[in-house]
């Protein structure tokens, strides 16, 4: 009797393992057997200061949850883009279940074939969602499409307080290899199209199409070859009204290339990362304003959805993104008056 009640709690042993195995993404094969393995991929912070902060956010996330987390970055290039894909790669070789992911570009990603070839790793996407991919399990970030919106209608505000019936407006975006960079147009466009179709405001370059005013990538020398671009339509000296300029990277390099063209005056600039540099172009009247999309709070969103992976206990969320369940942080519109 004694030896069958054995193997009767040895077999129950068992079959619990295999189904954690199964249904979550806790690793075995930890020293201790508690511990439990993510990877965190993130763009480096050479061109975008903000992802420094993410890193360290997310480093202290994780840790708080007792996670054994290993963090990989890469440059936001197309070298960087191949390097991210192949840390990915090495990871999920590694037997790594849970995965963080910043993309630097979500189409080699997706083009890399590797989540759909490994479905029992759970993906979760970090500010930047992973389009046209089934196999994402989780997104965190801020709503892409109401920041564009928030930034419009702070330009448009600023259009129908000035009494003028009409203004000029240029536009900066970020590269396709986000997606986010999309968002934040189609959200912008949702209020200002029908104002520029109305001609109350004068885009003078022509360029209003997406693929019109997208950059070749968020670094502030690609984003300043692009207003000099913009200005090449305006008579010396002069510059638009309204700069809509998706990141603070967009408008650090809209900044450059009007100081270099010799404007003083500086436009309507809008902005979005409450970088550091950009609170002090806010303070100095450079810029007008950014948003803040409290990285803590994405951190911690991030690391409450990669533990509800681990111990297999789902969260409940109503908005989703191409059928993803995401959470977002709340952004903040940030002027001069708020520092």
């Amino acid at each position: 009797m004694k030896n069958k009640f054995f193997w009767l709690l040895t077999t129950i042993m068992m079959c619990g393992a295999m189904t954690t195995g199964l249904t979550s993404c806790s690793d075995s094969d930890d020293n201790n057997g508690s511990q439990k393995r993510v990877a965190v991929l993130l763009p480096d912070n050479s061109r975008i200061a903000r992802w420094g902060m993410d890193k360290a956010n997310l480093e202290e996330v994780m840790a708080s949850y007792g996670f054994n987390a290993k963090f990989y970055v890469a440059p936001e290039t197309p070298e960087g883009a191949a390097q991210q894909v192949e840390q990915l790669r090495s990871v999920i070789n590694d037997g790594v279940k849970c995965i963080v992911v910043t993309s630097i570009d979500y189409k080699k990603i997706n083009q890399s074939g590797l989540l759909e070839q490994h479905p029992d790793v759970k993906l979760v996407c970090h500010d930047r969602f992973i389009q046209d991919n089934p196999r994402i399990a989780y997104l965190s970030s801020a709503d892409t499409k109401e920041v564009g919106r928030t930034q419009a209608q702070f330009l448009l505000n600023h259009l129908h307080a000035s009494g003028k019936t009409a203004m000029t407006l240029e536009i900066l975006q970020g590269p396709d290899t986000d997606v986010n960079a999309k968002d934040y147009y189609d959200g912008a466009m949702e209020l200002l199209k029908k104002y520029i179709d109305g001609g109350v405001l004068v885009v003078k370059s022509g360029k209003t199409s997406y693929d019109q005013v997208k950059a070749d990538s968020w670094d502030v020398e690609d984003e300043k070859k692009a207003m000099k671009d913009r200005l090449a339509s305006y008579g010396a000296g002069e510059r638009p009204d309204m700069v809509l300029a998706a990141t603070d990277n967009a408008a650090q390099g809209a900044i450059a290339a009007l100081e270099e063209a010799g404007v003083a005056n500086m436009p309507v600039i809008t902005g979005q990362d409450n970088s550091a540099k950009s609170q002090d172009y806010i303070k100095s009247g450079k810029q007008t304003m950014t948003i803040d999309k409290n990285l803590k709070d994405m951190a911690y969103n991030t690391g409450m959805i990669v533990n509800s992976l681990i111990s297999n206990s789902p969260i409940q969320t109503s908005q989703r993104i191409s059928g993803i369940p995401v959470i977002y942080s709340k952004i903040t519109l940030m002027t001069k008056d708020r520092y």
